[in-house]
């Protein structure tokens, strides 16, 4: 981890280590920066950042825009494609900062870039908000203290022990009926990169204060198409459920060679939406369950979703694997501006006090608040497949402590 802060650090010259412009500086425009992967390994979540952000951003603008200190201001978003890689995260990041001087950045999806994003917005005192639930690592009591070194820096995820107790307890509650049977073995497979091998080491934890026999994590390079060596040494164990985690691409890739193999009784797909289950027309004589980051958009049981997802949608917004991660980003847009608003000021400082005293009512949830190391808290949709397509959905919530 240390070399992406090393990374960073290298990548900033002098200017981009002072704070940015104050945003009234640009008149009646507050400008506000996604840094997210349009394009290479990760797109299938990166391309729903800008959406949900430019959704929300179109919202506040056609409600008249944000008033503060008395002015009313509008919001643009400014919007730069990382590629899923570092190096191109970072100099876009120092260029939203530096260049565009934006008052807040959002963004990215994974950990290793958002760490190295933050070594650029913190200084900077530029907000910054990141989906991944990976950040605990950093959002310390004394790292968001004032003066700390993520004082400015947001979680819009659950903690990770949260996502996956909710996600492991879903998936075992809504496949035992289909199977007929309590499930008791399990099978992980995982793509081995740092996000992977990060997220898996919760799930793994999870699915064992469930009860869950785990014989092994089996990791499979990023860019794997032929799954089929994993897939055999997972059949070998026997397994209830084998659990694809964490990209949803590869998932389905993978899922259609599992079946033919027979590998597994049943199987989760992590992070792929029921609604693609059902456009793509896909079937299995076996239980299939999926989960949501946070909630579904092809068949949910949150009653706000439908609603976003029609105006998502409508706005051009591809039906993606993962379209619901947009929400991480669409709701804290809103609570932004809201703690502008209560703040009377963009100082960053009173924006981030703002924030911290905010319980802001969102699509995601009705009590959207940050707690003391700037995490939220919210439930996670998880459903299943019966054999024949019917489906069915429930949102599962976190559990309160992270298991021993």
């Amino acid at each position: 981890m240390a070399r992406y802060w090393g990374g960073a650090a290298l990548a900033l010259g002098l200017g981009a280590m002072m704070p940015a412009a104050s945003a009234q500086d640009a008149g009646n425009t507050i400008k506000i920066g996604v840094v997210a992967a349009e394009s290479g390994a990760f797109v299938s979540a990166g391309h729903t950042l800008p959406a949900g952000v430019g959704l929300a951003v179109q919202q506040v603008n056609d409600k008249g825009g944000i008033t503060v200190g008395g002015k009313t201001y509008t919001l643009e978003m400014v919007k730069r494609d990382d590629r899923t890689d570092i190096a191109t995260a970072i100099a876009a990041t120092q260029e939203l900062v530096r260049d565009e001087k934006v008052a807040a950045i959002f963004g990215s999806e994974s950990h290793d870039f958002t760490l190295a994003m933050a070594k650029i917005t913190q200084p900077a005192k530029v907000i910054h908000f990141a989906g991944n639930s990976t950040l605990g690592k950093v959002l310390t009591s004394d790292g968001v203290k004032p003066g700390g070194d993520v004082h400015y820096l947001f979680q819009s995820e659950p903690q990770e022990f949260q996502r996956s107790g909710s996600t492991a307890r879903g998936v075992l509650s809504l496949l035992e009926p289909l199977l007929g049977h309590k499930p008791t073995k399990s099978v992980m497979i995982v793509g081995n990169d740092a996000t992977g091998q990060f997220l898996s080491s919760f799930y793994l934890t999870a699915l064992k204060a469930e009860g869950q026999e785990v014989p092994d994590i089996i990791f499979y390079p990023p860019e794997t198409t032929d799954f089929s060596p994993f897939l055999t040494k997972a059949k070998s164990f026997d397994p209830d459920i084998i659990h694809f985690w964490y990209n949803g691409d590869s998932t389905l890739t993978a899922l259609p060679q599992a079946l033919e193999l027979g590998a597994a009784k049943s199987y989760f797909l992590f992070g792929v939406d029921p609604g693609i289950w059902k456009e793509r027309g896909l079937t299995a004589d076996v239980p299939v369950s999926m989960s949501c980051v946070p909630v579904c958009w092809g068949a949910s049981s949150n009653p706000n979703s439908k609603a976003y997802f029609d105006a998502y949608f409508a706005a051009g917004a591809p039906h993606g694997v993962t379209s619901s991660v947009s929400l991480l980003y669409h709701d804290y847009v809103h609570f932004l501006a809201e703690a502008w608003e209560k703040a009377g000021s963009f100082d960053p400082d009173k924006t981030v006090e703002a924030l911290m005293s905010i319980k802001h009512s969102g699509v995601v949830s009705d009590s959207l608040a940050f707690n003391a190391t700037h995490q939220v808290t919210h439930a996670t949709e998880v459903c299943a497949a019966a054999p024949g397509g019917d489906i069915t959905c429930s949102m599962q919530q976190p559990p309160e402590k992270a298991p021993e």
